[in-house]
């Protein structure tokens, strides 16, 4: 007689529908270049940051093409965390290389010989100089014409003037929220992410994404379900993914 453990047939079925929803997106996602501005190692353990890099190194795996750009653990050395970081991501199979500041020609480069460039804002020049990680991200994502911006962060996502996490927003209406929060509604890291991520979709980038970097593979939930665990800023037209029109675009409910 043969004994079925439902409960662990329910477990690999509910993997498996994952594997299932999550198949639109890696097909859309294939071959696009996706630039992680990741603003959370002073909030991380080193293990739930070697997970966050695996779950980089999975985006690879598939077809995408990260860049990660990261800031640094207070007191550290800049350099050497970013050897660090591509070292995390190597330990899952995947080539990596630290890059230090914004060389689009290097980058560039790396990308099409199949590594994941690893940045740190700053360089030989200005290492004593505090660089935005945000702003050495936005300007990589406008120059490389990024698929999508995701920033990594201490924050959950966008709020709305009733301090609602919003799950997804349009850039005119993106636009709009921020006017109406002015320079006193957001706290002051988050808001230079809202202006760099206003200017990549002002530049013509496609989607940008503003996800915890404490939640447990929060990118993967992201970037791979309808209603994703973060904000998803779209530009004006919506740049939806064909799989997203079959849901009638409830993204956000």
């Amino acid at each position: 007689m043969i004994f079925r453990d439902e409960t662990i047939t329910e477990e690999i079925e509910e993997k498996a529908q994952i594997l299932v929803d999550a198949l639109p997106y890696i097909r859309d996602f294939n071959q696009k270049i996706i630039v992680i501005c990741f603003e959370g190692s002073n909030l991380l353990s080193e293990e739930e940051e070697k997970e966050l890099m695996r779950d980089v190194a999975l985006l690879k795996s598939i077809g995408m093409k990260p860049v990660v750009v990261h800031d640094s653990k207070m007191g550290h050395d800049k350099f050497r965390e970013n050897k660090m970081v591509a070292k995390m991501i190597e330990l899952s199979g995947i080539k990596a290389v630290g890059i230090c500041g914004i060389d689009i020609q290097t980058i560039l480069m790396n990308v099409d010989n199949d590594y994941i460039p690893v940045i740190t804002p700053n360089d030989i020049d200005n290492e004593d100089v505090p660089v935005s990680p945000a702003d050495c991200a936005a300007q990589i994502a406008k120059a490389v014409k990024a698929e999508k911006l995701v920033f990594l962060s201490e924050t959950d996502g966008i709020r709305d003037m009733n301090g609602e996490k919003v799950g997804q927003i349009m850039y005119s209406d993106f636009k709009k929220l921020l006017s109406e929060k002015g320079d006193e509604g957001t706290d002051g890291r988050q808001a230079e992410r809202e202006k760099f991520a206003a200017d990549f979709l002002e530049s013509g980038g496609p989607r940008v994404h503003f996800i915890d970097a404490r939640t447990k593979h929060g990118i993967l939930l992201e970037l791979f379900s309808i209603k994703g665990v973060g904000t998803a800023v779209l530009s004006d037209g919506g740049n939806y993914y064909p799989h997203e029109l079959s849901h009638g675009k409830l993204i956000t409910e």
